[in-house]
């Protein structure tokens, strides 16, 4: 092969995008004969199969990209071919991989969702939504959150993705037939639908607040977790070593909550938000407690004390927070029913 390898694979790639996938395939085994190390060449290969039908080649040929050492997108194309196979478990492993390799890249958050799919709608909602806060110029995550929106039963949710989707690639006909679906008179095809601007935000809508709940749930079980690894391996007197430890559960799970809401609620009023949120208020005020707690801990620990009686209480709210999280999830994923 002449061309030099970076060239083969965007003729490969516009060939695939083209439908003509076995053209893709046929140049990109060329290139992997001469570079069979080339992790890209074979997450194309397996992208061009996976085109093609052909979901077992296209899943070895992810796989010997992984082995080779490819990042995340060896991952996501696993997750489809495993996806199409029906295997669905093996998919969302595969996606979450790619998620934790790049947590950054919306193809990988979409993938995901689109694995969780009806099995997990609520958190492939908040995946979809996630993949949004990273591409907000790109149609496919509206389209993919506007798929999960429907499962949650938020059509309203739903059709606000779609209108994006075509704000952004008018000649998305999928985004376009749902809108369709969900009984909007069809659209001209020749021109783009205008969505106005939102206003700055007085509230918490329905996807920021999940993505608010998503994160007190995690802040609230790596507090659990931390520490009843605490109180273990301080029995039968804590050491001053694990004052670190209990220092690193701090820091992630403030972390955890303040991120989640610079991204999620920004701009939105404290007050007015734990006043019409009340459940949400009560599992942030007893996240809150456990995290005061272990610091407090933390500090007694740091400054000599042997003691392990606040990390008892650390425990009991953790629970109650993650209890109050698992309820309300459960409450908004019903409530659309």
């Amino acid at each position: 092969m002449g061309e030099p390898v970076a060239v083969a694979l965007r003729r490969a790639a516009n060939l695939t995008a083209a439908g003509n996938s076995d053209a893709a395939i046929s140049l990109l085994r060329g290139v992997l004969d001469e570079h069979p190390a080339h992790s890209e060449a074979w997450c194309q290969l397996s992208a061009a199969y996976l085109d093609a039908g052909d979901m077992e080649t296209s899943l070895d040929a992810a796989k010997e990209a992984i082995r080779l050492g490819e990042r995340s997108w060896g991952h996501r194309v696993a997750s489809l071919a495993l996806l199409e196979m029906g295997r669905r478990q093996e998919a969302v492993v595969s996606a979450r991989e790619a998620v934790r390799r790049d947590p950054s890249d919306w193809r990988c958050h979409v993938a995901l969702s689109e694995a969780l799919g009806a099995d997990h709608p609520q958190e492939a909602f908040a995946a979809a939504c996630r993949a949004i806060q990273f591409a907000r110029n790109e149609a496919r995550p509206y389209e993919v959150l506007g798929d999960a929106a429907i499962r949650v039963h938020d059509k309203d949710t739903a059709r606000r993705a779609y209108l994006e989707a075509l704000k952004i690639d008018p000649a998305n006909q999928h985004a376009r037939t749902n809108l369709v679906r969900l009984g909007r008179p069809q659209l001209d095809t020749t021109t783009t639908p205008t969505v106005p601007e939102p206003p700055a935000p007085s509230r918490l809508g329905r996807i920021e607040e999940l993505g608010v709940w998503l994160a007190l749930r995690r802040a609230s079980i790596a507090l659990v977790i931390g520490s009843l690894v605490l109180i273990i391996a301080g029995m039968p007197t804590p050491s001053g070593v694990l004052g670190w430890f209990g220092l690193v559960v701090v820091l992630f799970t403030a972390y955890t909550v303040v991120a989640a809401w610079f991204q999620y609620a920004r701009g939105v009023p404290l007050r007015d938000t734990l006043r019409s949120h009340q459940m949400l208020a009560i599992a942030a005020g007893i996240t809150g407690l456990s995290l005061v707690l272990l610091l407090a801990w933390t500090l007694i620990i740091a400054l000599g004390g042997r003691t392990g009686s606040p990390l008892e209480l650390v425990l009991v709210s953790g629970v109650a927070a993650v209890g109050i999280n698992v309820f309300a999830l459960w409450r908004r994923n019903h409530a659309r029913r």
